[in-house]
């Protein structure tokens, strides 16, 4: 059952100006401009204070909550934050369960004073929990579908914590409609178009198709015309998606960063109500927005799951997806968002919640390297079925079988740890076998000095 947190009308003027900070962070992090109608009680002193225009006549605003937040971040004490952002494909005749048409990952340091964000394709073919393979953007559909507690969001989070090895504290969500009304809300954004983009089959909402252009060079976009610009993919690949999806919002942080801004907080209320879903609450929006004020624009990355870190696979089923190099992708996430000591232990649990058994092999021709392998994954908490030698000792890279389909953790930490190319790391469906993960040892494989 939802649970619901009014927010207070007691707060000092100096509110304001943290608040749209949040604002601008969460729309560059997550997208969301539109959580400025949230915090609409938390203003209305501050903005009489100000001498912005009178707010009107709105009720109080009700935050629902989706689902319990079990060790929620202590900004004040300086935890990282993370906050997914779900761009849902909804057309105004429609009801969810819906796919995300957009996830992207955000984090903010209350310490180091950083943000950094990461935009994951939609084609990223993954293990959903308690479903199974599929593209990542359907972890909400069936969330919602099968009734997972929290629903749609909360398997989403799961999901993304299990693949990128991040916690994932709070989601936002948005669809097309609270998208474009954000960005017409503080007057459009202004796009270097890098070349011009011509889609005759665009999808239009009413489950047909509209020819769009955008032409080349700077570009002065209202809510339609960035919400195409950001969607499209006619000309290009998901991946071409990506990287105008960050355009856009650092476009809008840019705008929403102008002092007249704050003269419209009234019309973004009012223009912006009732289109955002969150599981934060009103203390979480205002203890993330004291920091959030302290954060330069120098001081946040951003990143993307392109092709350097996926490979195009085919599935049984004929479905073109991507499947992920989990050891660049760590890389990757390393600089983006670090993962904290909270975030190791969570992978360490979750390897040892799977139990998955690991058989060792060796394919060199250095005797004892299987056994030593063995015992040093052994101190480092895996589960070991056996070990022995592999069908030749001519193996230059390390192979990985994956057998279980299901052990995503473990199979992301070793492939890490081995560094093992996306090309040997294989998954085996409807074989019987004595140990989840088999390892086949390679002559490019030492055996730290340290421990990871």
């Amino acid at each position: 059952m939802q649970s619901r947190h009014e927010i207070s009308a007691r707060a000092p003027a100096r509110a304001l100006a943290q608040v749209l900070t949040l604002v601008v962070f969460i729309l560059f992090g997550c997208g969301a401009l539109f959580f400025a109608y949230q915090i609409f009680d938390t203003v209305r002193e501050a903005v009489v204070v100000l001498g912005v225009p009178n707010l009107g006549d709105l009720p109080s605003f009700v935050m629902p909550q989706t689902a319990p937040r079990p060790n929620a971040p202590n900004v004040a004490a300086g935890e990282r934050v993370n906050v997914l952002f779900l761009g849902i494909d909804r057309r105004p005749s429609e009801k969810c369960p819906c796919r995300s048409d957009t996830m992207m990952l955000a984090t903010l340091d209350a310490k180091a004073l950083t943000a950094g964000v990461v935009t994951i394709p939609r084609d990223l073919y993954i293990d959903i929990p308690e479903v199974g393979e599929g593209r990542i953007n359907t972890a909400n559909l069936y969330g919602d579908l099968y009734k997972y507690p929290g629903g749609g969001p909360a398997l989403a989070k799961k999901t993304v914590e299990y693949q990128l090895g991040r916690r994932v504290h709070y989601y936002v969500l948005v669809d097309f409609t609270g998208f474009r009304k954000a960005i017409d809300a503080i007057g459009g954004i202004d796009i270097d178009v890098r070349r011009a983009i011509d889609d005759p089959t665009y999808p239009d909402e009413n489950f047909g198709y509209k020819p769009i252009h955008i032409p080349a060079g700077r570009v002065h976009m209202n809510g339609d015309m960035a919400l195409q610009y950001a969607r499209t993919r006619h000309g290009g690949t998901d991946f071409d998606r990506s990287q105008r999806q960050i355009q856009v919002l650092k476009a809008v942080r840019e705008k929403a960063l102008r002092p007249e801004i704050l003269t419209k907080v009234p019309q973004l209320v009012q223009s912006l109500w009732g289109t955002v879903q969150t599981d934060m609450t009103p203390q979480d929006v205002i203890a993330l927005g004291q920091v959030a004020a302290k954060v330069k624009t120098e001081n946040i990355k951003t990143a993307s799951i392109d092709n350097t870190m996926t490979v195009e696979y085919r599935t049984s089923t004929g479905a073109d997806v991507l499947w992920p190099d989990r050891a660049k992708i760590g890389r990757m996430m390393d600089q983006i968002i670090p993962q904290d000591n909270g975030g190791l232990a969570d992978q360490a649990k979750r390897i040892q919640q799977e139990g998955a058994r690991i058989l060792v092999l060796n394919g060199t021709k250095n005797a004892q390297l299987a056994k030593n392998t063995a015992d040093y994954l052994q101190s480092q908490g895996y589960q070991i079925a056996g070990y022995g030698n592999a069908d030749r000792f001519d193996y230059r890279q390390t192979v990985l079988i994956d057998y279980s389909g299901s052990k995503n953790a473990t199979v992301t930490a070793l492939a890490k740890l081995f560094r093992i190319d996306p090309d040997n790391i294989r998954p085996t469906k409807n074989v019987k076998s004595d140990s989840d993960i088999r390892l086949i040892l390679g002559a490019d494989w030492t055996i730290p000095t340290e421990k990871p």
